[in-house]
């Protein structure tokens, strides 16, 4: 009804309508523009000291134009466009200058984001091979159980030690061993998928997180992975040295913690090991698995 008898207008036709339509967007806008401040206000002691300031003026460029489009219909039914158009340089001035301090520091915002993904990147990664460490893998299977939490899929972990890695340090220098780490590294990304993740988590230990792979599947790149591992040859190492691995492995829901699944998969690879070595051992039947010909 009061659309219907309002004074002014005629820029709409009289049309109650089209006058709707564009009241109830800018009501719309000017509230989602006076839910910013309030956001940036409640939160407001999560900011560094420093971007305060900075945040304080965005604040009072967003609820400017939230009064800029309350102004507009407003007009709709005074047709004060004074005010209106006074308004409007209030917020070309402060957009002006909001844009002005912005220009030197959104450079310096987004190399503290890169610096910070690097960072990140930096602290989930083993600086020798490459590949993750027990952070980046801890982050991986916090990946599985967000992205799979909700299906009924299994998933494996599987803990790999190099067999008498030691003696290859001890024989042969830290240097060799550092190359064989490398060398076994890429071994194990080569013969996985690129949605698994491989970790070095200490010394000679690796892991890999094989996501949608039950038990059965992950026995089979496990035998693949130990006779890999088999055949790598090292120009400082004797032609008949062989260097061996022994695996355990466990299989795990997404809505299972990391620890459980380690500890199991650690218990099958000390049987792995207490059984020969160069052996594959799964975790639900602690059975060694005898290497392949």
């Amino acid at each position: 009804m009061l659309i219907v008898t309002m004074p002014h207008g005629s820029c709409f036709l009289w049309n109650p309508w089209l006058t709707s339509l564009h009241a109830l967007a800018d009501v719309g806008t000017a509230l989602a523009y006076f839910s910013i401040p309030v956001l940036l206000y409640v939160y407001r002691e999560q900011a560094a000291t420093a971007a305060r300031p900075l945040l304080l003026l965005f604040a009072a460029f967003i609820l400017s134009c939230g009064i800029g489009h309350v102004l507009s219909v407003w007009n709709i039914w005074h047709a004060n466009y004074w005010i209106e158009g006074s308004w409007k340089w209030v917020t070309m001035s402060v957009s002006g200058y909001t844009a002005w301090q912005l220009r030197s520091t959104i450079p310096q915002l987004l190399t503290t984001h890169k610096d910070l993904e690097l960072t990140r990147e930096l602290l989930e990664r083993d600086p020798l091979t490459g590949i993750a460490n027990r952070r980046g893998l801890e982050s991986a299977y916090e990946r599985v159980k967000t992205y799979y939490g909700s299906q009924p899929l299994a998933h494996s972990l599987m803990l790999l030690d190099l067999d008498g890695f030691k003696q290859v340090n001890d024989t042969y220098g830290h240097h060799t061993g550092d190359v064989l780490l490398q060398k076994v590294a890429a071994a194990l990304c080569d013969r996985t998928r690129s949605l698994d993740t491989v970790a070095r988590l200490g010394g000679d230990e690796f892991a890999v997180l094989l996501a949608g792979c039950s038990l059965a599947g992950a026995r089979l790149i496990a035998d693949e992975i130990r006779r890999v591992v088999a055949t790598l040859q090292l120009p400082d190492l004797p032609a008949d040295f062989q260097i061996t691995v022994s695996i355990g492995i466990s299989e795990f829901q997404a809505g299972m913690d990391l620890e459980p699944s380690y500890r199991q998969a650690d218990k099958a690879l000390y049987q792995a090991k207490e059984n020969g070595k160069n052996q594959v051992a799964l975790a639900l039947t602690t059975r060694p698995l005898q290497p392949n010909p």
